[in-house]
């Protein structure tokens, strides 16, 4: 492979369907593909594409069966349970494009796969550490959809010297503007020194009513308590240790 390439995995069946796009990568506590692996368990997501490249950053991604693969995007399909005409198309990467000329490659073969589609809105959901507030950011080419957002719990985003993007995001935006599809940029702020689980269901909670799409959380959510008490008995952990009482133990 010397190009980046899109792999046609499988016909995605979407007809007429409206189409709304979501992309998720990697960031400070990975919280934007969270968001994208609950929800495409929770809507039974299928992939349909890949997008390949020699240029990606150069990271192995290892499956939960333990198979190998090279990076890639994802592009899977997810449809509304209701019954409805809508679906849902997740691009999904776990590393940050930073070269321009591989994102606008990665951009125009993604762009042109989504052309026959009926696209009616995209999402970028993004995490970076803003003002240490655990607060959901929002942005949007259209005021009504930022005033949607906020009544949902999130505020807006304003007066930020630069976006949590990476290159194939902001290539992906411009391409969008051209073809006047309405944006929203999510942000979560986050400290992003583990996997911050809290701050992803905040965004799911938000999304999910945004949608008017149920999304399961009940893993995500008891994933949220174990690691609240890990931390809390690390926290107590490391005050005995400081007040000198007795040995050290360990968490198991």
């Amino acid at each position: 492979m010397r190009s980046t390439i899109l792999n046609r995995l499988q016909d995605a069946g979407l007809g007429d369907s409206e189409c709304i796009v979501i992309d998720v990568c990697g960031g400070p506590g990975v919280v934007a593909l969270i968001v994208g692996s609950v929800i495409q368990e929770s809507l039974r997501s299928v992939r349909v594409a890949e997008v390949l490249s020699p240029r990606f950053p150069q990271v192995t991604l290892i499956s939960n069966d333990g198979v190998a693969s090279p990076p890639r995007i994802d592009i899977s399909v997810a449809r509304f349970p209701d019954g409805s005409s809508r679906a849902l198309i997740l691009l999904s990467r776990n590393f940050i494009v930073d070269e321009v000329e591989v994102g606008e490659e990665a951009a125009d073969l993604i762009m042109s796969y989504l052309s026959g589609l009926r696209v009616s809105e995209e999402i970028f959901i993004t995490s970076g550490r803003i003002s240490t507030s655990g607060e959901v950011y929002v942005s949007s080419t259209e005021i009504e959809r930022v005033r949607r957002l906020v009544r949902l719990g999130a505020k807006t985003t304003s007066n930020l010297e630069n976006l949590p993007v990476d290159r194939v995001a902001t290539s992906l935006m411009l391409r969008s503007h051209l073809r006047s599809i309405p944006m929203s940029l999510i942000i979560s702020d986050t400290m992003g020194f583990a996997p911050d689980l809290a701050s992803a269901k905040r965004v799911i909670t938000i999304l999910s009513t945004y949608l008017n799409v149920a999304i399961d959380t009940t893993k995500l959510d008891m994933e949220i308590e174990k690691q609240r008490q890990f931390f809390e008995e690390t926290s107590r952990l490391f005050q005995q240790l400081e007040r000198g009482g007795g040995a050290p133990t360990y968490i198991g």
